[in-house]
This record gives C-alpha cells, sequence and structure tokens, in this order.
C-alpha cells in the first residue's frame, strides 16, 4: 500500500490544480461582459460566418486511415528492433507473421481506394451518380442549422447543384423521387 502513496499523491495533486484553474479563472476574470469579450478569438481575425457548420466527413476519414497505420508503425518498429536477436527458426515465424500482418492492412487500404473514401473530386462523384440514377436531380432544402426550434432557415446556405449521393450518403438520398421531395408549408395554428 506505500508505494501507492505517490499515486494518490499525484492524483490530489492534479485535482487541486484543475479545481484552481477552473474556479480562479471565474473569480478573478473579467466581471464586465461585452459582446467584443463574448467573442469567439481566431487567430486575431473577426469571425465570419456560423461555427455551427457541417465539417466534410472525408477529414475524419483520413485521420482515422492515419491512426491505423500509425498503429501499424507502433507494432512494427519493435518487431524490426528485435528481430535480429532471435534464433533461425523464430525468425521466420516472426517475418511471416509480419507479412500477414501488413497484407490485411494492405488489403483495408485498398478496400478504402475501392469504395472511393479517399476520391475528393465531387465532379466525378456527380457525373457517376449521373450515369447510375438520372432521377437523383431532386431539389435539396436549405441547409437548417440546429433544430426546428432554432429560428429561421439561413437563405444564404441553400445549395446549389444537383443533389447526389457521395461516400457516405443515406439511404433516403439515394432515389427519392422528386415528387418525395416537395415541401408543403401550413399556415399558422394548423396540425401536421
Amino acid at each position: 500500500m506505500d508505494s501507492y502513496i505517490p499515486v494518490f499523491v499525484m492524483i490530489v495533486i492534479g485535482a487541486l490544480i484543475a479545481f484552481v484553474m477552473v474556479f480562479g479563472s471565474a473569480l478573478l476574470g473579467p466581471k464586465k461582459p461585452g459582446a467584443v469579450k463574448a467573442s469567439p478569438y481566431e487567430c486575431g481575425m473577426t469571425p465570419v460566418g456560423s461555427a455551427r457548420e457541417r465539417f466534410p466527413i472525408k477529414f475524419y476519414l483520413v485521420a482515422m486511415i492515419f491512426i491505423v497505420f500509425d498503429v501499424e508503425t507502433i507494432f512494427l518498429y519493435p518487431w524490426a528492433v528485435n528481430y535480429r536477436h532471435l534464433p533461425y527458426a523464430l525468425k521466420a515465424f516472426n517475418y511471416i507473421e509480419m507479412v500477414i500482418f501488413v497484407a490485411i492492412l494492405f488489403a483495408g487500404y485498398l478496400y478504402i481506394l475501392g469504395k472511393g473514401a479517399l476520391d475528393w473530386g465531387e465532379e466525378e462523384a456527380v457525373a457517376e451518380a449521373l450515369k447510375r440514377d438520372p432521377i437523383v436531380l431532386a431539389p435539396r432544402p436549405a441547409i437548417r442549422f440546429g433544430n426546428e426550434n432554432s429560428g429561421p432557415v439561413d437563405l444564404e446556405k441553400i445549395p446549389v447543384g444537383p443533389r447526389v449521393p457521395v461516400y457516405g450518403a443515406s439511404a433516403q438520398e439515394l432515389c427519392q423521387p422528386l415528387e418525395q421531395t416537395t415541401v408543403r408549408l401550413l399556415p399558422t395554428g394548423e396540425e401536421r
């Protein structure tokens, strides 16, 4: 139990530092809020647009692929360092094992390339979708940020161009006839 005392001391010190930083900034911070003080700081530039814009999924895909191959490097490095110190029979086994490991990861990478996860050219996706199904040229509604209580639709964010399902599109987007995409506006007070 005595060997865990430094661990408990570090936990207490970490919690104390976090508590002091959070509540100390609230106590010592400015008390007169204003529009300029409440605005987000973006590298010294005036913030432009809404912060609630959709972030393209393609960046997350690249990050996940990087993590997978980074973990592969973590496994390959100690294997490569210890490889020359192994007996011959174990060298052959370890070599085959690592070749299979890299081949499995390479097969996954080829699958990702085949699915088009790394194709960022939307023009090619539009042309391919138009070849497959010309009915996807349905008008898209204006983009609404938040939920139905967020206020009016941002009319400057109305999408232009055809509705084309790209990588990761939902099944509802894949084949919606033009008649189903029309919107009927209800007068105020009328139930849906």
